[in-house]
């Protein structure tokens, strides 16, 4: 069972929108996978603001990478922390993502 986290994602505008805050990390991508699912069969593009994100791990990555996996547009990521930005190039996945400044 996994134990309680400090971070979470909260989807907006119906699951066109999400918004990533503290540590997003296995427990939260456990949390969250059907709520995700859900959301990524309504749109065929997202937008994910990742400004709140203080640390990611690979099932943080997994989220994202199943969102560009079911998009057919490229996600659009805002707010995208140092620390993310080095584990999506550490993963050869930053090609998957418009990435904002």
């Amino acid at each position: 069972m996994p134990q309680p986290t400090t971070g979470g994602i909260r989807i907006e505008r119906d699951g066109a929108h999400w918004v990533m805050w503290g540590e997003v990390d296995a427990a939260v991508a456990e949390a969250t996978e059907h709520e995700v699912a859900a959301a990524l069969s309504r749109h065929s593009t997202v937008s994910l603001d990742l400004s709140g994100v203080t640390f990611m791990d690979s099932g943080g990555l997994r989220l994202l990478y199943l969102a560009a996996a079911s998009c057919e547009q490229p996600p659009r990521i805002a707010g995208a922390p140092e620390n993310v930005r080095d584990l999506l190039d550490l993963a050869n996945v930053t090609d998957l993502f418009e990435l904002e400044s």
